[in-house]
């Protein structure tokens, strides 16, 4: 079951119904740290990997109220894995300048355990944080904490239509939960495939990403919001992670590729990263592009006019590539800078800049890095640990 505590809108600071979270971030089951170490471990070892959210026209209505973090970008910072560190910075577009931890600058207490995620809608900031399992809920304005979702297990994105949120997790064999925006209780839960990742609103419909968490799936669950089925499933490439809309409304699929071991680590079977390109009307494929038989990037981002996809980031894949949507095959040569491992990037739909996260070594500040459309280097700034993407306000 999953409670919503609602808080006042100006908590001072919040220590009263968070009091238990505060107590309880850096107490999670050991089974689970294990898990997770383990699959830590084979990814750094190996270099591979474990929304930002894209929005159709028929989401709900972004809000951004008033106050200091209203006119900016927010940094998610996973933080250092099993520590209770995540936190989110802002980026201030007039300043030009970070300020990390805001979170905690605000409300007090610590967020909890690895940022994974960050959703806006109604002017709030959903933070999903996968090893807490929670969903950690701000004002977009102050963010002053205004709510905490539980009940979750290894939540990973979010979003939203018809005043409804729908949140991806891992755990329980891979489900989306959902829960109703306004009352804020909890609707019911709708069975996917393995591993889900992003979701997108697509042609009134949620398309959720089946990643295969620790094991294989290649396809996206098409889910009816009028009653919360999955009508559909598209196979694509193995393991999709995340997903865009062009400025044709055609649906952009990052397939990270399937990597199976030995009990000694060694590769017995790899399949190659795709970019899948499925029309929005009828959901059918259209065509994929290889993208590398032994690389594999994790993130995807479209560009301000969306006519551009962006591709890269995660562990050991170099750079971030761009694609034009009528190109007949993928790029062999990075736009952003080739030489450097991005942890996770996002597009600023406002003017178009990439925003480039760097992990450094997950135990000490990370650079936020700003690049044209174009692929060269604005600016660069320090954030917080281990930074994975940007939520533009």
């Amino acid at each position: 079951m999953i409670y919503f505590i609602l808080l006042p809108q100006t908590p001072e600071p919040a220590n009263i119904n968070f009091q238990s979270y505060r107590e309880n971030i850096e107490e999670q089951p050991l089974k689970k740290i294990i898990m997770k170490i383990r699959l830590n471990t084979i990814l750094m070892a190996l270099y591979i990997v474990t929304m930002l959210t894209a929005c159709s026209k028929k989401e709900d209505p972004i809000y951004f109220p008033a106050g200091p973090f209203s006119n900016g970008a927010f940094i998610s910072n996973e933080g250092t894995f099993g520590q209770a560190n995540a936190s989110v910075s802002f980026y201030d577009y007039a300043g030009d300048s970070v300020r990390n931890s805001i979170f905690t600058e605000v409300n007090k207490f610590q967020l909890g355990q690895v940022l994974q995620s960050m959703y806006s809608v109604n002017g709030m900031a959903y933070m999903i944080l996968n090893l807490s399992d929670t969903v950690v809920i701000a004002n977009m304005g102050d963010f002053k904490a205004a709510g905490i979702i539980t009940g979750l297990s290894s939540p990973r994105y979010m979003t939203s239509f018809n005043n409804k949120g729908y949140i991806s997790q891992w755990g329980s064999g891979g489900l989306i939960k959902v829960f109703d925006l306004n009352t804020n209780s909890f609707l019911r839960t709708i069975d996917v495939g393995t591993g889900p990742e992003q979701l997108i609103v697509s042609g009134g419909n949620i398309l959720v990403c089946n990643g295969g968490a620790y094991g294989l799936d290649s396809t996206i669950s098409v889910i009816n919001p009028a009653n919360d089925k999955v009508v559909k499933t598209i196979v694509v490439g193995d393991n999709p992670k995340e997903l865009v809309i062009d400025k044709n409304n055609d649906i952009w699929v990052l397939c990270f590729g399937y990597i199976q071991y030995d009990g000694n680590f060694n590769i017995i079977l790899e399949t190659p990263s795709k970019l899948v390109k499925i029309s929005g009307q009828s959901f059918q494929k259209m065509a994929e592009f290889i993208i590398s038989p032994n690389q594999h990037p994790q993130h995807i981002d479209i560009s301000k006019d969306k006519s551009t996809v962006y591709y890269g980031g995660g562990f050991g894949y170099a750079g971030i590539y761009a694609m034009s949507i009528s190109a007949s095959a993928a790029p062999l040569n990075p736009l952003i800078d080739g030489s450097k491992f991005f942890y996770g990037f996002n597009v600023n739909p406002g003017n178009g800049e990439v925003y480039a996260l760097d992990a450094k070594d997950f135990t000490s500040p990370g650079i936020l890095s700003r690049f044209t459309s174009q692929g060269n280097l604005v600016r660069e700034y320090e954030a917080g640990i281990a930074p994975n993407g940007a939520l533009f306000n």
